[in-house]
């Protein structure tokens, strides 16, 4: 059954349970139905006894050539106090510098606040989400278990979040591409020279000797054989070699 995440439930509820909407990346509401449904009307109710916000100055104010007004301030000032977009005619945001800032925070105070924001932007979660994720984690790394789980792992050809990882081992999964074949080989490899390292000490505390460890794909110890190759004895026929060469070469007596 797939499942959301609900940030007023704190818990996870099947995808039934949600509404469409559009813009997400999932094509689903943030809230269940519940839950959504006490939101909106929550919401109604403070657009119904908001004061209404002045959007255009009045006839009063003078903007002189190279200022604007500012709707939050109610202030006139030079267009270098607000912010650049490609968004208006005028090339210079609706708000000064200070009431745009004010605004960001605000507007990431209501999804739950920066690290909400940039969760969001970025994997897609929330940041209850990402705690619930911890906890069910006991706060550890989902792959060594060892080390506190400060990263969201995710898939980077889906964008599909994983776990939470610590640093190592979501920069280790990064360096070897997510590639299983890689990860094992690399397991593997640290598993035998770890071996050999253990034989070699043992050999020596038994006073041995110096031990070569054989590496895997090399021929036995003593073999003068090569991987692949026939064996160089042959039986003895009577013949010389002579002989041998001149029936090969289709020379020999009929």
């Amino acid at each position: 059954m797939a499942l959301k995440f609900c940030k007023d439930c704190d818990d996870y509820r099947p995808v039934g349970d949600f509404t469409k909407n559009a813009r997400t990346r999932d094509g689903l509401a943030f809230y269940c139905r519940e839950h959504l449904a006490k939101r909106s009307l929550h919401s109604r109710e403070a657009r119904r006894t908001r004061p209404r916000v002045q959007r255009r100055p009045s006839e009063k104010v003078v903007i002189p050539a190279g200022h604007k007004w500012c709707a939050d301030c109610d202030r006139v000032l030079p267009v270098e106090e607000f912010v650049r977009t490609v968004a208006s005619t005028t090339g210079y945001g609706s708000y000064c510098k200070p009431c745009h800032n004010a605004r960001g925070k605000l507007a990431k105070d209501r999804v739950g606040g920066s690290r909400t924001y940039h969760l969001t932007r970025r994997y897609g979660i929330t940041a209850a989400e990402a705690d619930h994720m911890l906890r069910n984690q006991g706060g550890m790394c989902a792959i060594c278990r060892v080390a506190p789980a400060a990263h969201v792992d995710h898939d980077h050809a889906t964008g599909a979040v994983r776990a939470l990882l610590c640093f190592n081992c979501n920069g280790g999964l990064g360096q070897f591409k997510d590639d299983p074949d890689v990860l094992r080989a690399a397991a593997e490899y640290v598993q035998f020279h770890t071996l050999s390292q253990r034989v070699i000490a043992v050999a020596a505390a038994a006073g041995l000797g110096s031990v070569r460890t054989i590496r895997p794909g090399e021929p036995p110890v003593g073999s003068q054989r090569r991987p692949g190759t026939h064996g160089t004895s042959a039986r003895t026929t009577g013949r010389s070699s002579g002989s041998r060469r001149r029936e090969q070469a289709g020379e020999a007596d009929g």
